[in-house]
């Protein structure tokens, strides 16, 4: 009888899984990556990895997850009065540079997918709308102290700053050598005008 594994070992190799399958993606698309393709690139029998995942489409839904988790988190460690703007765009003011938005574009493979894939299109409108709620608790709160332009509609709001995170993500692909600094910014001044001004 095989003996059961380390639960952090096991949330680990899971991690190593959704690595691996991240650059699969990322290399050939949702559509072009198969179960096998992800099973080489992470070292992993197909039989071994359906321990761990049950199909692609969860492995998408986990990504999703994480990427939520991180999103939480990046607006949890903005500091006591930070900028309204800077903290609902705190994914953007977490990165350095373009490179580190190299995983964000992750995101185009999903958004491409999501019009083939009625599962896939599910995850992402499941995880857009959790977005949309953190958006809109910022938003409200900022209504009540003064912040926020109190006229502000903030559940159009929250979809429209969803399209400004996930379209920044793009700038260096449609116009490469941008200033990552000088666009973070602009962007920035914008949706500080908009959340004041309504």
């Amino acid at each position: 009888m095989a003996g059961k594994i380390d639960p952090e070992r096991r949330d680990d190799r899971k991690q190593e899984i959704l690595t691996a399958a991240r650059r699969c993606f990322l290399r050939n698309g949702m559509r072009g990556t198969s179960i096998a393709l992800i099973c080489k690139e992470a070292k992993i029998s197909p039989g071994h990895l359906y321990y761990y995942f049950r199909s692609k489409d969860e492995i998408i839904e986990q990504m999703g997850e994480g990427y939520l988790a991180d999103l939480h988190s990046h607006i949890a460690k903005a500091p006591q009065g930070t900028d309204l703007a800077t903290t609902l765009l705190s994914e953007l003011w977490a990165k350095k540079d373009w490179d580190d938005l190299t995983d964000s574009r992750f995101l185009f493979e999903l958004l491409a997918e999501a019009g083939r894939n009625e599962a896939v299109q599910k995850i992402l409108v499941k995880d857009t709308e959790s977005i949309r709620f953190l958006i809109i608790q910022i938003l409200r709160e900022a209504q009540a102290d003064g912040r926020a332009d109190a006229a502000l509609d903030v559940e159009n709001a929250s979809l429209v700053l969803v399209a400004v995170l996930n379209i920044a993500t793009m700038l260096p692909l449609m116009a490469p050598g941008s200033d990552f600094d000088r666009m973070r910014g602009i962007i920035t001044d914008m949706v500080r005008g908009y959340v004041k001004n309504g």
